[in-house]
């Protein structure tokens, strides 16, 4: 439904999370993840350069949030997990988010 129609019947417009959106702006998700997660953490060296190396990625600065998020735009990636000790589940959830967003 259009945004004008929705407003001539009264009715407020969905919107899809930025993960389906159609057309996402790259600007907004890295800003709007970057907001919700203030707190920097630091992975291991080893960690972060397996990273940076899979993803193509010169700098990488990781976050504390609920959920796993991956964004990468211009060679600067944000990694976002819940803790620096991450199980080997949540080490896969880290890597499918890297492969997915490359393909």
């Amino acid at each position: 439904m259009h945004a004008t129609q929705a407003q001539l019947l009264g009715v407020m417009p969905l919107k899809l999370k930025s993960a389906f959106d159609p057309n996402p702006q790259p600007g907004a998700l890295v800003s709007q993840q970057v907001e919700q997660a203030d707190v920097v953490l630091t992975l291991s060296a080893r960690f972060q350069q397996d990273i940076c190396t899979a993803a193509n990625a010169s700098e990488l600065t990781v976050f504390a949030g609920d959920t796993i998020s991956w964004t990468c735009h211009a060679q600067q990636a944000h990694l976002v997990i819940p803790d620096t000790q991450l199980s080997a589940e949540q080490k896969r959830a880290v890597w499918q988010q890297i492969w997915s967003e490359q393909s």
